[in-house]
C-alpha cells in the first residue's frame, strides 16, 4: 500500500511584515526626510540672515528655494533649480538699469548648454535658440550675440571683468532684457560662497549704472 506524499501548507506573509513594509517604513522615511528638510531650511535661513538676506522656500515647479537680498546696494534674486532629467542648477539676477536690445551670452570654458537651459528668473520661460556665435570676441571670451549688440554691451570694463573672473565650475553671464543673469551648475552657493558671484554681477551692473542702488 503506497503512502501519499505529505501535503504542504502555504503560509501567507506575516501581518507584521506587511505592516512594516507598507506602513511603518514609509512613515519613518517620510518623518526622517521632513526633519532633514526642516533642519536644512533652518540652516539656510541662519546663513542668509547673517548676510541680511532672506529666503523664500518656493518648492514649486523647477524652483526649490529663492534667495533675496542686496550686495553693494544692488538688489539681487538667486534661485535654486531642479533640472529636467536630473541634477540641479542655479540662477542669479541683478537689474541692469538699462534695456538690452537682444540676448548677449558669455560662457566660461567648456560650457555647451542648449538654449532651454536658460530662462528668465521669475517666469522660468525657457529660450528656444541661442544667439549666434560671435567671431573674434574681445578678451578671448566665448560670446554669443548679434555683433551690433555685442559692441554696445561688451564695453572694455565689462570685458576686463569677465576675462579676469576666476570662478569655480561651469557658469555663464547673460545680458538680457533689463538684467545681468548668471547661470551655474550644481547647487546654489550659500553665504560666503555666493559672494564672488555677487561681486562680479554687481561690478557689471555698476559699469552701466554707476549709481545703482
Amino acid at each position: 500500500m503506497s503512502s501519499s506524499p505529505p501535503t504542504t501548507t502555504q503560509r501567507g506573509t506575516p501581518w507584521w511584515v506587511v505592516l512594516g513594509i507598507f506602513v511603518v517604513l514609509p512613515v519613518t522615511l517620510s518623518f526622517v526626510l521632513s526633519r532633514q528638510a526642516a533642519a536644512q531650511l533652518i540652516r539656510r535661513k541662519a546663513v542668509a540672515s547673517s548676510h541680511n538676506w532672506a529666503i523664500e522656500n518656493k518648492n514649486e515647479g523647477q524652483r526649490v528655494w529663492i534667495l533675496h537680498g542686496f550686495h553693494r546696494d544692488v538688489e539681487f534674486e538667486a534661485v535654486h533649480l531642479l533640472r529636467e532629467g536630473g541634477g540641479t542648477a542655479w540662477r542669479l539676477r541683478m537689474p541692469l538699469g538699462r534695456q538690452v536690445p537682444s540676448w548677449v551670452l558669455v560662457t566660461s570654458p567648456g560650457v555647451d548648454w542648449p538654449a532651454p537651459m536658460y530662462g528668465t528668473i521669475s517666469t522660468l520661460t525657457t529660450r528656444d535658440e541661442l544667439p549666434p556665435l560671435l567671431p573674434d570676441a574681445p578678451g578671448g571670451l566665448l560670446v554669443r550675440a548679434a555683433p551690433q549688440v555685442a559692441t554696445e554691451v561688451l564695453l572694455p570694463a565689462v570685458v576686463t571683468l569677465l576675462s579676469n573672473a576666476k570662478l569655480p565650475g561651469a557658469w555663464t553671464v547673460s545680458f538680457v532684457d533689463d538684467a545681468v543673469v548668471m547661470d551655474g551648475s550644481g547647487d546654489l552657493p550659500e553665504g560666503e560662497a555666493l559672494l564672488p558671484w555677487l561681486e562680479l554681477s554687481a561690478s557689471l551692473v555698476r559699469v552701466f549704472s554707476p549709481d545703482a542702488g
